[in-house]
């Protein structure tokens, strides 16, 4: 018998046609962030397929939060704002399992040419500008996470006069309102490390203490990796929480 596991289906269903063309038109720029979409009934005419199909589609963009619903007032496209961020992308919980928001010490942000990591994880050419950010994640007013986050200069131009300017909490809110960027989907890579003189010093620990690296690729509703960011999280009073629908 053929191993049908690695198999990749040819049917795609009907709705998920109709969500992978409004997609499309959400990725052209059709439709600008906070802004209205058609109804269900208006999609569903120039679809020529039932609203049932529609809504079947909309429901798995909304899953997928690329879409927000409202009772009585319609489908939106999604905007970013520091909850949601922390609720979607932010891991680390308490050792009770309850999050917090947390708040933000820039420490550093340069310019400088990409390395060959950094080339490969935002797909640039060697040499290309970017801008590497040193920040902490402080939770109880204690640095809990030392960030160090690197970005395309091309796609985010003056963006340390601009962190400095606006000294934003959250930084997907901020590509979006400040560059038009808006992220939908991160790849996390999780391994565990020991404390650096570096992350020692930031974080007020040992060097050698345990801690929990977080390798993040951060990518935009046009499916281009916009920021890689790795987190190393001093998880002596705290845990990685995710969830698994």
């Amino acid at each position: 018998m053929a191993n049908r596991r690695h198999q990749s289906p040819s049917f795609q269903p009907l709705f998920s046609q109709i969500k992978d063309r409004i997609v499309g038109r959400l990725k052209s720029g059709e439709w600008k962030q906070g802004e209205p979409l058609p109804s269900e009934f208006e999609f569903a005419r120039f679809y020529d397929v039932s609203q049932g199909t529609v809504r079947k589609a909309i429901e798995e963009m909304s899953d997928e939060k690329l879409v927000v619903r409202f009772r009585g007032k319609g489908t939106f496209v999604a905007t970013h704002t520091d909850e949601r961020e922390h609720s979607h992308f932010f891991h680390i919980v308490n050792n009770n399992c309850i999050k917090q928001l947390p708040g933000t010490r820039m420490l550093t942000c340069r310019r400088r040419k990409a390395g060959k990591e950094i080339e490969a994880h935002l797909n640039l050419v060697a040499g290309d500008p970017v801008f590497v950010i040193e920040r902490l994640r402080i939770i109880d007013e204690a640095p809990i996470i030392l960030e160090t986050i690197a970005v395309s200069e091309k796609r985010f131009p003056d963006l340390c006069v601009a962190l400095k300017e606006h000294q934003p909490n959250e930084l997907y809110p901020f590509y979006e309102s400040e560059y038009q960027i808006r992220v939908i989907q991160a790849e996390e890579c999780i391994r565990s490390v020991t404390a650096a003189a570096r992350e020692a010093e930031v974080l007020n620990i040992d060097v050698g203490m345990p801690l929990l690296e977080i390798d993040r690729l951060a990518i935009s509703i046009n499916d281009i990796p916009v920021e890689w960011r790795r987190s190393h999280c001093n998880t002596q009073n705290y845990h990685y929480q995710n969830s698994l629908n």
